[in-house]
C-alpha cells in the first residue's frame, strides 16, 4: 500500500490518494475516500429502495464526506495518525452545499450536514452555509478533487421523488428514513474498515421458512398443551389464531385485533404478522410491548415457537435490560445497532422514540421499518399526551412506507375518532368482537363487586382481602406507597403468605416473585398466597387468581386486572373482581380525567362492567372528547412539518420525569447459585468505562430508576453513590420482600 507523509503531500497534493479513514488496528490498510464514499452510497441505495427513494440515497452516500477531500483535512488525518486525537475540522460543508445547489430543495441535504450529529432544522444548515468552518477555496479544492476521481458526478442529480415527499409531514418522514439509510450505511463501511465486521448482517432466514418454523412450533406446543388438562377457553384461543390467519391475505394497511385477556394474543397476533409478511412479501416483524418484562417474556416464547437459539440471527430482543454478553452476543450487538434481523421484539419507548429522535445512534434502524409488520401490543398504554404524533406517524408509515400496523389490545381504545385517523378505515380482525367477549363470558364467569361507597380506608381493605373465603388474593393499588402499605397490614395479618411487587424491586427481583406466585397458583392452589401489586402486573403476565382488587382506576385498567381472574375459566364459582376506592387518595396525575369517565359510565348505579365493549367504547370516545388537541400532543405535528427535528427530540418524551439508574444489591435467598458479582461489575465499570456496555448490561436486572427529585433530598442523596455518567449504586438498605427502603426524611434534634 502506499502511503504518504505530510510533506510529500505538500509537493504534490493533487496526486495524493484521498483518505476516508485512518489505518485500521494492527495493518498497514487506510481507507481510500472515493472507495468508501462508493460503498456507502451502494449500501444507502439498497436500504432505501424498500421506500422508492435509492436514487437520492446513493446520493447523499457519495456526496456525504466531500469535505475530507480538502488538504487541510487529509494534512490533520495524517498528523493525528496513531493517537487518539480526533480530525477535529469538520468536513459537512462540501457535500451538504452540493446537494443544496443540485437539488432544488434544501431541506433534503439535511442528512448529509447531520450525519454526525444529528438532523437539525434547516434555519441551522442554512447559518452553518453561509459561514462553514472549511472556506470556499477547500471547499472548491475538495470538489475539484472528487470530479477527478469520481466520474459519476458529471451525471446531473436527478432523483425520482417518492410520493410523499409532497407532503410536509410524509417529506419530514422520508428525511428521517434518508438519515437512517445513510448513518446506517457509513457505520457499516467504517465497521468493516477498521475489522469490526465483515459485511453487514444480513437475515439468513426468509419469511416463508420463518412461518414454517412458527407453524411447526405452534403445533408442538398444542400438543404439549393436549398433554395437560384441557382449559375451556382453548377453542376460543383456536377461533382467535384462525381469525388472525385468515385477516393476513387483506391488503397492507391498518388493523385491530381486540382480543379479551387470555385469548392468546401473543401468539395470534404474530401468527398474523408471519402469515401477512410472507403473503405481501414484506420484509420484517417488529413486537413492540410497553414493559420490558412483556418484551423478555414474548421474546422467550418467539424464540421457542421459531426454534431460534442465541447464535440463530431470527428473533432479536432489543431494550435497555438486554444481556448481550452471552453465546451469540456478537450478532445481537451487530444486530442490535441497526435491527438487521427478521423478528424484532422491542419496547413501545424504543420504537416511538427512534420514529422521533434525531441523533445517528438512535436512528440508524428506522430504514428497516419499510415494508414491515408493526404490532403494536397493549396499545391502552400508548401515552395520552403524545397520542396525536404517535397516531400522525403511523399513519405514514402505512400510507407511504409500505407498513402495515396491527393495534392489539383487550381494551381496544377508540383512536379513529382522533384528527390523524379519522379518514382511515382499520380492518377489526375478529369479525364479532362483543360476540367472542359475550360467548368468553358464559365459559369464563366473571363478577364485579364495586366496593366505592362509602370509602374505605387501606387498612379496612387489607382486613377485607384477608378475610376473602379464598385464600389466593390478587391486591392493584396506583401507588408504590400504596402497595408497600397494603403489603405491611397485610403481612400483620398473613405472615409469609404475602408477595408484593412494584417498581421499587429491581428486575431481577421482580422476575424471581412472579416465578414463585406462578409456581404456587399452578401447583398448589390451596396454599395461601396474598400478592400486592402497582399496575405493573395489568399487561402480559399470565397469572390465575380466584379473586381480584382494584382500586379505582381508568376503566381499561379494571379491565386488564380482572384478566388475572379465573384466566383459564377452570373455576366453576367464576372469577371475583372487587373495585375500591381507598380514603388515602393517590393515583397517577393521568388518571384524573378518564377515572372520572369511569365514574360516569361504569358501576353498581350504572349497571354496566368494564368488559361491555359498547360501553367501553363510549368510555374512549368521551375520555378523549374532554381532552382539546393540544394536550395530546398536536404541537409536535407543527414542529414536524416544520422540519425542527431538535424541538420534536426534546418534546417528544413517553416518561414525564428522567428517572435515576440506581444498583441495588439484590439476589434470590432462595436460589442455589451464587450471588452475581455486583461489586466487582461496578469496578470493572469504573476501572474500565470503554467497555461499559458490557458491565451496563450484566447491571440492568439489578438496576430500578429512582425519581430525580430524591436526589434534592439530602437524606436520600448520601445512600446514592455515583459509577459513571448518571449511574448511581446504591448504598442503603434493600428489603428482599419490598425492594429498595427510602428513608423518611430525618428530624432535625
Amino acid at each position: 500500500m502506499r502511503t504518504v507523509s505530510p510533506a510529500q503531500r505538500d509537493s504534490d497534493p493533487d496526486e495524493c490518494p484521498l483518505w476516508a479513514h485512518s489505518r485500521a488496528n494492527g495493518t498497514d490498510r487506510r481507507h481510500l475516500l472515493e472507495d468508501h464514499l462508493r460503498s456507502v452510497a451502494s449500501w444507502a441505495g439498497q436500504f432505501a429502495e424498500a421506500f422508492g427513494a435509492d436514487q437520492l440515497a446513493r446520493w447523499l452516500g457519495l456526496t456525504h464526506d466531500f469535505g475530507k477531500a480538502a488538504d487541510i483535512w487529509q494534512r490533520r488525518l495524517l498528523e493525528v495518525e496513531g493517537t487518539d486525537d480526533p480530525v477535529g475540522i469538520d468536513h459537512r460543508a462540501a457535500g451538504t452545499r452540493f446537494l443544496v445547489d443540485q437539488l432544488g430543495f434544501d431541506a433534503f441535504a439535511l442528512p448529509v450536514y447531520g450525519h454526525h450529529g444529528g438532523l437539525d432544522h434547516p434555519s441551522a444548515m442554512a447559518n452553518f452555509l453561509a459561514s462553514p468552518p472549511l472556506d470556499a477555496v477547500h471547499e472548491e479544492q475538495a470538489l475539484q478533487r472528487l470530479r477527478a476521481r469520481l466520474p459519476e458526478l458529471a451525471t446531473p442529480m436527478a432523483p425520482i421523488w417518492p410520493p410523499c415527499a409532497s407532503d410536509a409531514l410524509g417529506a419530514e418522514l422520508l428525511t428521517r428514513m434518508l438519515f437512517s439509510a445513510l448513518v446506517d450505511a457509513d457505520h457499516l463501511d467504517t465497521q468493516v474498515h477498521f475489522g469490526k465486521r465483515r459485511e453487514h448482517v444480513a437475515a439468513p432466514v426468509a419469511a416463508a421458512q420463518l412461518l414454517d418454523r412458527f407453524e411447526a412450533g405452534r403445533k408442538a406446543k398444542l400438543s404439549d398443551r393436549h398433554d395437560r388438562t384441557p382449559s375451556p377457553v382453548d377453542p376460543l384461543r383456536g377461533e382467535v389464531y384462525d381469525a388472525c390467519v385468515a385477516a393476513a391475505l387483506l391488503e397492507p394497511g391498518f388493523f385491530k385485533l381486540a382480543a379479551p385477556t387470555g385469548l392468546g394474543k401473543t401468539i395470534s397476533s404474530a401468527g398474523f404478522a408471519l402469515h401477512h409478511a410472507v403473503a405481501h412479501g414484506l420484509r420484517r416483524v417488529v413486537v413492540a410491548v410497553p414493559f420490558i418484562s412483556i418484551t423478555e417474556q414474548n421474546a422467550k416464547e418467539y424464540r421457542g415457537l421459531l426454534r431460534s437459539t442465541p447464535q440463530d440471527s431470527v428473533v432479536l430482543e432489543h431494550h435497555s435490560s438486554v444481556a448481550l454478553d452471552g453465546p451469540g452476543s456478537r450478532w445481537q450487538r451487530l444486530a442490535a445497532e441497526n435491527w438487521d434481523a427478521p423478528f424484532i421484539v422491542t419496547t413501545t419507548v424504543q420504537l416511538l422514540h427512534s420514529l422521533h429522535d434525531r441523533r445517528p445512534w438512535a436512528m440508524r434502524k428506522l430504514h428497516r421499518l419499510a415494508r414491515s409488520v408493526i404490532v403494536l401490543d397493549e396499545i391502552q398504554a400508548l401515552p395520552v399526551h403524545l397520542l396525536i404524533p404517535i397516531l400522525a406517524m403511523l399513519r405514514q408509515l402505512v400510507e407511504h412506507f409500505g407498513v402495515t400496523v396491527v393495534l392489539t389490545s383487550a381494551t381496544q381504545p377508540e383512536f379513529w375518532d382522533l384528527p390523524p385517523l379519522r379518514e382511515v378505515q382499520a380492518v377489526e380482525i375478529l369479525p364479532d368482537p362483543a360476540d367472542l367477549q359475550r360467548r368468553l363470558r358464559a365459559i369464563r364467569p366473571m363478577r364485579y363487586r364495586w366496593e366505592v361507597s362509602p370509602r374505605r380506608s387501606l387498612k379496612q381493605v387489607a382486613a377485607m382481602v384477608s378475610s376473602e373465603p379464598a385464600t389466593q388474593v390478587l391486591t392493584v393499588v396506583n401507588t408504590v406507597d400504596h402497595a408497600r402499605t397494603v403489603y405491611d397490614l397485610l403481612n400483620q395479618e398473613r405472615s409469609g403468605a404475602v408477595r408484593h411487587l412494584s417498581t421499587r424491586m429491581c428486575p431481577a427481583h421482580r422476575r424471581d416473585v412472579l416465578a414463585d406466585v406462578e409456581t404456587t397458583l399452578k401447583r398448589e392452589p390451596t396454599k395461601p398466597l396474598y400478592l400486592v401489586s402497582t399496575q405493573l402486573i395489568e399487561a402480559g403476565v399470565d397469572l390465575d387468581f380466584p379473586v381480584v382488587y382494584r382500586a379505582m382506576s381508568p376503566a381499561e385498567s379494571i379491565l386488564q386486572a380482572a384478566g388475572r381472574s379465573n384466566r383459564e375459566g377452570r373455576r366453576p364459582e367464576g372469577g371475583l373482581v372487587v373495585i375500591f376506592d381507598p380514603v388515602e387518595h393517590a393515583m397517577p396525575a393521568s388518571y384524573g380525567l378518564p377515572v372520572a369517565e369511569t365514574r360516569r359510565r361504569f358501576g353498581p348505579a350504572k349497571q354496566t362492567e368494564p368488559d361491555d365493549l359498547r360501553t367501553l367504547a363510549d368510555y374512549f370516545h368521551g375520555y378523549y372528547a374532554t381532552l382539546p388537541d393540544k394536550a395530546m400532543g398536536s404541537e409536535l405535528l407543527a414542529a414536524r412539518a416544520s422540519w425542527d427535528f431538535p424541538t420534536v427530540a426534546r418534546d417528544f418524551r413517553m416518561i414525564d420525569e428522567d428517572g435515576i439508574p440506581v444498583v441495588v444489591r439484590y439476589h434470590n435467598p432462595h436460589a442455589n447459585e451464587r450471588p452475581d458479582p455486583i461489586d466487582s461489575w461496578l469496578q470493572q465499570l469504573r476501572r474500565d468505562p470503554a467497555r461499559g456496555h458490557v458491565w451496563l448490561r450484566r447491571l440492568q436486572p439489578y438496576t430500578i430508576s429512582l425519581p430525580k427529585s430524591q436526589l434534592t433530598k439530602p437524606h436520600v442523596a448520601a445512600l446514592m453513590r455515583p459509577v459513571i455518567g448518571d449511574l448511581y449504586e446504591w448504598i442503603g438498605d434493600y428489603d428482599l420482600n419490598t425492594g429498595i427502603v427510602i428513608p423518611a426524611k430525618e428530624e432535625s434534634p
